[in-house]
């Protein structure tokens, strides 16, 4: 009788049998992939090919023991856990690696993407602007729009003994997510770490973005003719649109609600991004890490989210709730301390009279005072 050969079977250390799991994705189909890794395949290649052009990670000596991590094996491990809401044990355990492990790989990969978020979100140039405009204007025929501006907040469990900071108006503790999109549904500008307890005006005036806007506006923009546009959260400047308020109880007129109509529906653009990014990379819905690493995180899926818009890898599912989505928690009162001028009420009168007109809204002087 001819005698079979006997091939042993790997095991890991708690003597369960290992498959193998990197061996199984390549075996899940292009819905399984995305359903576990929550990207396509075409943009997995992508971020791989990134991380090799930019020496992610030197390379490791293998000195014997548990082999290093490849750069497969590390972006999995990332994408796995920024998709859901899973704890690290059970990705060390798929993933026969130890916890230690996982949370080197995670803080490695997200720190990295945090420092090269530049790379992916970007403002517009000058030269790109107009076209941005367009976009915008095909929505609602809301004139000289370059991004929509808005804030958003993650839940968050501190670990620091003073939590009363992070605790916003709606009684969770949060830290904030400024941001500013794009009509394509990418961020143009994302700053994010502040405390949920502080208001959205208070943290934008706090930004690179308002700063840049203050001193060097023409840099990125011509105010007379373009404009952010914001929620009433924010004050109104020449390079800044907000709607109209009404004034001691008073009503607005038609002119002014249509404008508000108007400006509202172009400005959902980065409430949908909000919603994008939470339904597609559900780590953001609930974080339970330090400040610091959170920050990395959110950043990190703000980075992953313009590389799928960039890769035509949409996803506009998920069941996520809207009233999830923390996009105002602010109290319903002005925070915003930095003056309305005389120059931005006339621009925003111009765009108001134009909408009624359906006339083309020009760059106007500024009248001498």
């Amino acid at each position: 009788m001819r005698m079979q050969r006997v091939v042993p079977v790997p095991r890991s250390l708690n003597g369960r049998i290992v498959i193998g799991y990197l061996n199984v994705i390549s075996l899940y189909s292009d819905n399984d992939f995305f359903r576990h890794f929550s990207v396509t395949r075409c943009t997995f290649s992508y971020v791989l090919s990134y991380l090799q052009d930019q020496d992610f990670r030197s390379e490791i000596t293998f000195h014997g023991g548990c082999e290093p991590m490849t750069f497969h094996e590390i972006l999995y491990i990332n994408l796995q856990y920024l998709g859901n809401q899973g704890a690290i044990r059970l990705l060390a355990d798929k993933f026969n690696r130890t916890e230690s492990s996982i949370w080197k790989a995670l803080g490695e990969f997200c720190n990295f993407m945090f420092k090269k978020q530049g790379d992916f979100i970007k403002w517009p140039t000058r030269q790109e602007i107009p076209a941005v405009s367009r976009q915008f204007r095909n929505k609602s025929r809301f004139p000289g729009v370059v991004s929509a501006l808005d804030g958003c907040h993650i839940p968050f469990h501190p670990k620091s003994p003073n939590k009363t900071p992070y605790r916003n108006y709606k009684k969770f503790h949060s830290f904030n997510v400024m941001a500013a999109a794009l009509p394509n549904r990418s961020f143009s500008y994302v700053f994010c770490g502040f405390p949920g307890s502080v208001h959205d005006s208070t943290v934008f005036q706090n930004s690179s973005l308002f700063q840049k806007l203050e001193t060097a506006c023409n840099d990125l923009f011509d105010p007379r003719t373009y404009h952010i546009i914001a929620d009433s959260a924010f004050g109104l400047k020449e390079w800044l649109v907000t709607p109209f308020k009404k004034i001691n109880g008073q009503h607005l007129s038609q002119a002014k609600k249509l404008f508000n109509r108007k400006l509202s529906s172009t400005r959902m653009v980065i409430e949908l991004i909000f919603g994008d990014l939470k339904n597609r990379f559900k780590r953001c819905t609930d974080i339970n890490t330090s400040i610091e690493r959170g920050v990395d995180i959110v950043v990190t899926c703000c980075v992953l989210h313009n590389i799928c818009i960039q890769q035509g890898d949409l996803y506009y599912g998920g069941n996520l709730d809207p009233n999830d989505l923390h996009c105002n928690v602010n109290l319903n009162v002005n925070h915003a301390d930095f003056r309305n001028n005389r120059v931005a009420e006339r621009k925003r009168q111009v765009i108001c009279e134009s909408l009624q007109t359906r006339m083309p809204v020009i760059a106007f002087r500024r009248r001498r005072v």
